[in-house]
């Protein structure tokens, strides 16, 4: 008997905290930048309880990652960004909508033909989604001190690199600027069009080659934090020492996934502080 009052206390004080956490709005937001080996996938948790996905990775550690993140019970994604067709960026998305309800998915132009893309496109099929092309100036609304802007979102390049959608995050105060694996060619075009592109925070495009990040970039965008998701010992080298080296020029702090794991970003409007997660 006593046994079974204690499953019933367990049970009432798992519920009553459950309660609790669906009606506590937070001030912050709280940007994940996940540790997935040589590739890029970002949790973004905003005040308003909202999911955002940018990118999935190159394998199935996404969604270990996002169970570590979020609670069990959270298993609704918002809006789930692919930022361009390479596997390390989107690979993981498949199994992903299997595990969760995803209401919204936003995408380039560009279509792909290649193995991955048409997997990705019946697994869209299965689960009845249809994306959202975005435009280049395109504004997304959370919240009145809450939007994101699309800045480039180019569909017809031969390297799916230069077809990288670029997104800047603004919360109050803070701003955060995304941008897949966009190489210096695009970062000179994103400069001609004239968006403000101060950020705090900079996730560094292309895991840190030296192809990208530019001076002229980095000048415009006078990052406090540069941000670089790649994996240990990857064949690639990134990040690349002269990318790191403007990284120091500019007197941004450097944080990498490969050195740091997954890590968190939490932002209450005015200013960024970080937190390794354990």
């Amino acid at each position: 008997m006593n046994k079974i009052k204690v499953i019933f206390l367990l049970i009432i004080l798992s519920t009553g905290a459950l309660i609790y956490s669906l009606n506590t709005k937070s001030e912050n937001l709280e940007v994940y930048f996940l540790d997935v080996g040589q590739g890029d996938a970002i949790l973004i948790k905003t005040p308003q309880g909202q999911n955002i996905v940018i990118d999935g990775g190159p394998d199935n550690l996404l969604l270990y990652e996002l169970g570590q993140a979020l609670p069990w019970w959270d298993r609704t994604i918002d809006y789930l960004v692919i930022s361009h067709y390479h596997a390390d960026h989107y690979m993981g998305f498949p199994e992903l909508l299997k595990k969760y309800k995803v209401k919204n998915v936003l995408v380039t132009a560009h279509e792909p033909n290649d193995l991955l893309y048409l997997i990705w496109q019946e697994a869209l099929s299965d689960y009845n989604l249809n994306p959202k092309i975005v435009k280049v100036g395109e504004r997304f609304v959370i919240d009145s001190d809450l939007s994101w802007q699309v800045l480039l979102a180019d569909d017809s390049h031969e390297d799916f690199n230069d077809n990288s959608l670029v997104l800047r995050l603004s919360y109050k105060e803070t701003d955060f600027l995304f941008m897949g694996d966009l190489p210096i060619a695009g970062e000179e075009k994103l400069l001609s069009l004239g968006f403000d592109l101060r950020s705090e925070v900079l996730k560094v495009g292309h895991h840190g080659s030296k192809y990208s990040s530019g001076e002229a970039f980095l000048a415009a965008v006078e990052p406090r934090v540069c941000v670089i998701q790649s994996g240990i010992d990857n064949k690639f080298s990134h990040p690349h020492p002269e990318a790191i080296e403007r990284f120091k020029q500019i007197g941004c702090s450097i944080e990498d996934t490969q050195n740091k794991g997954t890590f968190k970003v939490i932002s209450d409007g005015r200013q960024v502080l970080f937190d390794t997660i354990p």
